[in-house]
């Protein structure tokens, strides 16, 4: 079940949960079907002060950062909130494209996909919860229409994955790094 957290940042921000990466990891890892991938905490150099890295040793499957529990349960609050974070990358050549955001719960899969790559500096990204945002469904392998308001709540309402995409580039030997994530924010 998450529990509400307040994090400050130019006054309160109320969020469902959020992590700067400033003293660890937070629970955070990496999955990437295949691939050899490595996360590591970096003290310095994130936006500001700590970050997560990933780095993909191999060509393989894209790799994802994946949230802790403390961003699963019952996240039913989110909705109409936005998730935001940061990423930057190490490589902006042979870019690929990717599910962005994979949220799962309640049988159902939904698939956010960003307009842009990150570049070799922070760059911010927000997506709402919501049917008008450009969720859509994962079908299996393919990506369907998009996510209706039931199908948006049904996910939230029993959260059991959510993952941030690491891999952007074609190719082995590519690091991407994460900040600033805040999941359920208004």
């Amino acid at each position: 079940m998450l529990a509400l957290l307040v994090t400050a940042s130019c006054g309160s921000v109320a969020s469902l949960a959020s992590t700067v990466f400033e003293n660890d990891g937070d629970g955070w890892t990496v999955s990437g079907n295949g691939d050899n991938t490595t996360a590591s905490l970096q003290s310095t150099g994130g936006n500001p002060g700590g970050h997560l890295c990933g780095k993909d040793f191999k060509d393989g499957d894209i790799w994802y950062f994946v949230a802790p529990a403390k961003y699963l349960g019952n996240a039913s609050a989110a909705y109409g909130n936005r998730l935001t974070w940061d990423l930057k990358q190490n490589k902006t050549f042979n870019q690929i494209r990717g599910r962005d955001v994979v949220l799962n719960g309640g049988g159902l899969a939904l698939v956010y996909n960003t307009r842009f790559a990150p570049g070799t500096e922070w760059t911010p990204y927000s997506v709402t919860f919501d049917e008008s945002s450009g969720w859509l469904i994962e079908n299996g392998a393919a990506i369907g229409a998009a996510a209706s308001v039931d199908e948006m709540k049904a996910v939230l309402r029993s959260l059991t994955s959510l993952r941030i995409r690491g891999e952007f580039y074609d190719g082995p030997n590519e690091s991407t790094c994460l900040d600033n994530v805040v999941f359920g924010t208004k």
